[in-house]
């Protein structure tokens, strides 16, 4: 059972540690937004025509969850809305000039955390590096299913 606890242990400091180091590290443009309202923008940014569904199904949300954080992102003046001349009904959104910076700062500080991280992941051999992408892989199903349980 150490073993187990001193993991769970070294999971959380290393959560804390990344949070501290892109802290320390990056620019501060996206520090009022939360995790899930940057990678909202990052999916609006990415993806052809956008909309609630569509951004609901990449980031792994409900479609409520989606269409309250799109409110919220609206009133910040980070996206617009539009509909297409073949089908008003459906609405979709893109970013804004603002949202457009807070695209691309995330983009660079992804790039910049993969840089860094890459040249300690690959210290290790496949072999280990492939055993513990399955822990994480299982701990994160895990995680998921205790999400699913709790909404």
């Amino acid at each position: 059972m150490k073993e187990h606890e001193l993991l769970l242990k070294e999971l959380a400091l290393l959560l804390e540690r990344q949070e501290l180091l892109t802290k320390l590290t990056e620019s501060r443009c996206l520090d009022e937004y939360g995790y899930s309202e940057t990678h909202c923008i990052d999916y609006i940014g990415r993806l052809k025509l956008p909309n609630v569904t569509r951004i609901a199904e990449q980031m792994g949300m409900t479609r409520g969850a989606i269409s309250k954080m799109t409110k919220k992102l609206l009133a910040k003046g980070l996206i617009e809305k539009y509909t297409l001349e073949s089908n008003k009904k459906e609405i979709y959104f893109r970013l804004t000039a603002a949202g457009k910076e807070l695209f691309e700062e995330h983009e660079k500080r992804h790039l910049r955390w993969e840089k860094r991280d890459m040249e300690f992941l690959s210290r290790y051999p496949k072999e280990e590096a492939a055993a513990v992408c399955r822990f994480l892989k299982e701990f994160n199903r895990y995680l998921e299913e205790q999400i699913e349980k709790l909404s």
